[in-house]
């Protein structure tokens, strides 16, 4: 009976090892780290009704039939959807869903390791060297691309080579180069934060502005229904921001830091890194040296003459502002026409239990991209303790 019991056990520590098995996958010999967005976002109108819809399939060193149409690839990044507003510092591990708001996304392939104490899991290891990428477009359904039928394949929006270099950090974008002919083309930048002296102790963002070329220019002209036109930017914009503080249910400036100078920001599609500007982790002095207390960050755009306490309104695009929190668009008494919650808490600042405290601030490298008629923010965060219990 005791031998029997002892079989019993061990075959369930077998089962239970199984089931507990980890995914492996196979090394990647010199890899570069990327991470793809969709930033496609125009909507179906009676314009564009018969213009290819930005819902994507990657193909990195793909084959071809004859007739041009893939067969397979190398990589495949399938569903892609247009981007979220916030791309999170962490895949989300447990999300399922086919669609993708960015590559990998919450596919399950082998992610970047920790570089230079930052958390590189959003992007995927890929095969250093020249690649032959291609996006195709594909239908609004849940068939895996390789499953379609050949004439559901799509079309080739994209089509070139690009070369990655051994452990570099590259960002890709597919978007609108032109707003009047609907050129799409790729943007590649090479990301610099993981090689840079960033202090610990500061919040780090850096601002692009990707709008398409000529797009200022047309829209500011049709009506929108935003009177002010602050739903737009024109091409050259100082940058002011300011860190608030929740007081009363109300979010109020932290003193020293209202509607500061910060930098300045120029429409350019040329893939090179912005510099990146700063303000300190614990600018709230009131705060703790752990918890930065609950805040919001207000970044206004202005172009150069105005600043926000002078400004007008008396042609599109002059003034624009977007708050960093989870507090809406309402600063005071004044209406911000873009918000992004980001962290819950704290917006640019990730705030988490790590350790003994529950929770614990800590100091980001954030991208802020402007492209067309809408912001885009990209968070990095730095490796952490885990929580104790």
């Amino acid at each position: 009976m005791r031998k029997r019991s002892l079989i019993i056990l061990s075959f369930f520590a077998l089962w239970l090892m199984a089931g507990c098995r980890k995914t492996e996958f196979a090394g990647i010999d010199n890899p570069a780290y990327l991470r793809v967005f969709n930033c496609l976002s125009y909507n179906v109108t009676l314009g564009n009704k018969d213009a290819p819809q930005p819902f994507l399939t990657m193909l990195i060193d793909p084959v071809l039939d004859k007739d041009g149409v893939p067969e397979s690839a190398a990589i495949v990044g399938d569903f892609l959807d247009k981007r979220d507003t916030w791309a999170r510092p962490y895949p989300d591990a447990v999300n399922t869903t086919l669609w993708q708001k960015e590559y990998p996304g919450s596919l399950k392939v082998l992610a970047a390791p920790i570089l230079n104490g930052y958390d590189l899991s959003s992007w995927a290891q890929v095969p250093s060297g020249k690649h032959r990428i291609i996006f195709r477009t594909r239908p609004y359904n849940n068939t895996p691309y390789f499953s379609l039928a050949k004439n559901l394949r799509g079309i080739s929006l994209i089509d070139t080579t690009i070369e990655l270099q051994t452990r570099e950090v590259y960002t890709m974008h597919v978007l609108e180069k032109d707003y009047d002919t609907k050129q799409t083309g790729l943007y590649l930048r090479n990301e610099t934060f993981v090689k840079q002296p960033l202090s610990d102790s500061l919040v780090y963002i850096n601002f692009y502005n990707l709008s398409s070329k000529g797009y200022f220019a047309t829209t500011s002209k049709i009506k929108d229904g935003n009177a002010l036109g602050t739903l737009k930017m024109e091409d050259n914009m100082n940058i002011y921001y300011s860190l608030t503080r929740l007081k009363n249910t109300a979010l109020v400036p932290i003193p020293g830091f209202n509607n500061e100078p910060m930098g300045n920001v120029v429409r350019s599609l040329e893939p090179h890194v912005n510099p990146y500007y700063n303000f300190p982790l614990f600018a709230d002095t009131s705060a703790s040296r752990i918890f930065t207390g609950n805040m919001a960050q207000v970044f206004r755009f202005c172009t150069p003459g105005i600043s926000p306490e002078g400004m007008t309104f008396s042609s599109p695009g002059q003034y624009s502002a977007i708050a960093m929190g989870d507090y809406g668009y309402v600063v005071g008494n004044t209406s911000l026409p873009y918000g992004i919650k980001a962290d819950l808490r704290t917006g640019l600042i990730v705030s988490i239990h790590s350790g003994r405290n529950n929770p614990q601030s800590f100091a980001t490298v954030n991208t802020l991209e402007f492209i067309n008629d809408r912001f885009f923010l990209t968070t990095i965060q730095r490796k952490y303790a885990p929580p104790i219990y």
